[in-house]
């Protein structure tokens, strides 16, 4: 007569296998929720003066390559390579537009870009990190003032336009900002399963 088959070691198995993977894949959603504020974090470096929507992009990059593009796919990281250089071409002209847009002359638009990249680096070289941003936008509104009273030799208007220039750079920022956010939201989209 033959033994009965006992399939209870196989079940017990089976179901401690099925555990597992509920905890692997509980830990995999916890690293990757401690990955994306990571990546808000690096961008919220860019309020310092620091390239933080590039190196957000460079990890985001390095994980691609890691899981081999499954989750992500390699065309949406050049979809996000576009945006983050779509981040500094407008970094790079919002301020200048808006100080343009709002009456200042040929030279105090030249001020407040000339004033904002010397204030940056004189500020990292006084006080790094935080130093670059305080002295960029007293610097983009130093510039502003000095060209526009050397050319009308009017104060309030000079004023005026610094002030223009400080919130054009404020903007600027802003705007770049936004984009890596739009960066970490197309990557959240695309790897939380």
């Amino acid at each position: 007569m033959a033994e009965p088959h006992n399939d209870a070691p196989q079940a017990r198995r089976s179901g401690f296998a099925v555990e597992v993977r509920i905890v692997v894949s509980v830990f995999q959603h916890i690293g990757l929720v401690v990955f994306y504020l990571v990546l808000f974090l690096l961008n919220v470096l860019i309020f310092v003066g620091l390239p933080g929507g590039w190196i957000a992009y460079a990890a985001i990059l390095l994980y691609g390559l890691a899981t081999r593009f499954s989750g992500i796919g390699w065309r949406m990281v050049l979809v996000m390579a576009g945006i983050a250089v779509a981040g500094e071409v407008v970094e790079s002209l919002l301020g200048i537009v808006y100080v343009a847009h709002k009456g200042a002359t040929r030279w105090g638009v030249l001020g407040a870009f000339a004033g904002g990249i010397v204030g940056a680096i004189l500020g990292s070289m006084i006080m790094p990190l935080l130093g670059s941003i305080v002295f960029g936008f007293a610097g983009a509104f130093a510039g502003a003032v000095i060209c526009e009273y050397l050319f009308y030799r009017s104060l309030d208007r000079a004023l005026r336009t610094g002030f223009f220039a400080f919130l054009g750079k404020l903007n600027a920022m802003l705007v770049k900002f936004a984009l890596g956010l739009v960066i970490l939201g197309l990557f959240i989209y695309r790897t939380w399963a």
